[in-house]
């Protein structure tokens, strides 16, 4: 648990609708990507495409995966359904979507007074009501898209959500896992009470910048 968390929140957080926990996630078709030649959409990625990642510059695409996902008409489980990202929701420069599962990379203070660095992934599904982020039903079939590289990266979409592309882990990799992680990838309920804090913390300075802009705000 994150007992820095509990000396900043006045209530616990509500977990109405079950995350899910950061799995292989994958981005949606039309998604645009930083590559070494430019803005990309990532389904026209390759193996052997290079992709401008976080921490590592330009890095090799060693795989791209590719699925189909359709949802059923109507009721869904909430825990499946895609979230929409509003435009600058997450320095994304359009709306776009991420699966529940998929990973992203958050700055936020909360982290580094934590762990000493000011970044984390958490699951997409737990950003559910920041910033207007929210699970909708798409009108259509889903293609997903996800490039693979040698290690875990960080790469940027569409201009600057940090989507997380999780090397792929078999039984030849699995010593690989041993080694420290090169992304701390917050479990469901902690990052599910960052995110609370996080929006706790905005809406508190928010109402601050209002009063402040209130002609005698502070008058006695």
């Amino acid at each position: 648990m994150l007992d820095w968390f509990q000396k900043r929140m006045s209530q616990g957080f509500d977990l109405t609708i079950p995350p899910v926990a950061v799995g292989q996630g994958g981005f949606l078709s039309g998604t645009h990507v930083a590559s070494n030649l430019g803005w990309r959409p990532v389904e026209a990625l390759c193996a052997g495409d290079k992709v401008l990642t976080f921490d590592h510059g330009m890095q090799t695409v060693v795989e791209m995966v590719r699925e189909s996902v359709r949802l059923d008409a109507g009721e869904i489980d909430p825990s499946r359904c895609p979230m929409h990202i509003p435009r600058d929701a997450l320095n994304n420069r359009v709306p776009m979507w991420l699966m529940p599962d998929q990973g992203v990379l958050m700055e936020s203070d909360l982290i580094e007074d934590h762990q000493g660095d000011p970044f984390a992934v958490v699951p997409a599904s737990t950003l559910d009501g920041y910033r207007g982020i929210c699970r909708l039903h798409p009108s259509a079939p889903l293609e997903l898209v996800t490039p693979r590289f040698e290690q875990d990266e960080v790469v940027y979409l569409e201009a600057g959500l940090l989507g997380f592309c999780p090397a792929p882990r078999d039984l030849f990799t699995i010593g690989i896992e041993l080694r420290e992680d090169l992304y701390r990838v917050l479990p469901l309920e902690e990052a599910s009470e960052l995110i609370t804090a996080m929006t706790m913390s905005e809406t508190l300075m928010t109402g601050q910048g209002m009063a402040a802009m209130t002609p005698g705000a502070f008058q006695l």
